[in-house]
């Protein structure tokens, strides 16, 4: 049902708002670049970053609130150039992998508590050149246990030669979804964005895209399974966007945030 939805949606807005764009303003394509975090367990986390040429993939484990990983960084292009890390939890650590299909795996990270950043980019032999940089957040679970549920996290991807958006970016924190469909190349750099607000359980949720114009924000509650959307908007450079949940009923119940970025391609 819902990519029956979203397909409608796409054609519509391919049709009545996207024109081609000036040519000193387009935004580079984003085949090949994704970003995503996940729970896969009450313990376990998996964190990916891909851009053409390069991968990482971390998992991790978490006790309450404690992380450690393993990184697999892979060079996947025989190019004469090497896959580069920048990983910052406890500290801020640099790894590279050079070599086409070669995979460096990194063992002995100092566990942390804090939230963490990824950085995954191209880079010359000389490890003094970097480019087509792509880069995902996770908040710390150790300031709010309900990150740790199994299946929440982000993810967000641009797809290869797909029927209307360029990109899809995804929040699933509890009975919330917030979903995010974009359209790269408008006018004068800007991406086009359509949001969704799904409640799946009685529950409510908020969804907000935090650099928009016009302002996008979205906050409901409900009983019953639900979709609303966000108004339509515009974003030049990153987007940025928050997803929340809370309890339907309840004297002040917690609220649980989840921030995503969708880093624009270069």
């Amino acid at each position: 049902m819902k990519l029956t939805r979203v397909l409608v949606v796409a054609a519509t807005v391919a049709a009545a708002v996207v024109v081609a764009p000036q040519a000193a303003f387009a935004i580079p394509s984003g085949t090949g670049w994704s970003g995503s975090w996940a729970y896969t367990g009450g313990t376990s986390i998996q964190v990916t970053l891909d851009v053409p040429g390069a991968k990482l993939v971390a998992n991790g484990w978490d006790a309450l609130g404690v992380r450690a990983f393993v990184l697999n960084v892979t060079d996947t292009v025989a190019d004469g150039k090497c896959a580069y890390v920048k990983w910052t939890g406890a500290a801020t650590t640099e790894h590279w992998s050079c070599g086409s299909g070669t995979t460096v795996q990194v063992t002995g990270l100092p566990s942390s508590t804090n939230a963490l950043t990824a950085v995954l980019c191209r880079d010359s032999t000389a490890h003094d050149n970097k480019t087509n940089c792509n880069v995902i957040d996770v908040p710390s679970s150790s300031t709010d246990e309900f990150i740790r549920t199994e299946g929440n996290g982000a993810h967000w991807k641009y797809y290869d030669g797909y029927s209307g958006e360029d990109w899809g970016a995804w929040i699933t924190i509890g009975d919330v979804n917030f979903d995010y469909f974009g359209w790269d190349d408008s006018p004068s750099g800007q991406r086009f964005i359509e949001s969704w607000l799904t409640l799946l359980e009685p529950t409510c949720g908020s969804g907000t895209l935090l650099n928009a114009t016009p302002a996008s924000a979205l906050s409901h509650c409900s009983d019953y399974n639900t979709i609303d959307g966000l108004p339509d908007t515009h974003v030049t450079g990153t987007v940025w966007g928050t997803g929340c949940t809370w309890a339907y009923r309840g004297f002040n119940p917690p609220k649980h945030c989840i921030k995503i970025r969708v880093p624009q391609p270069s």
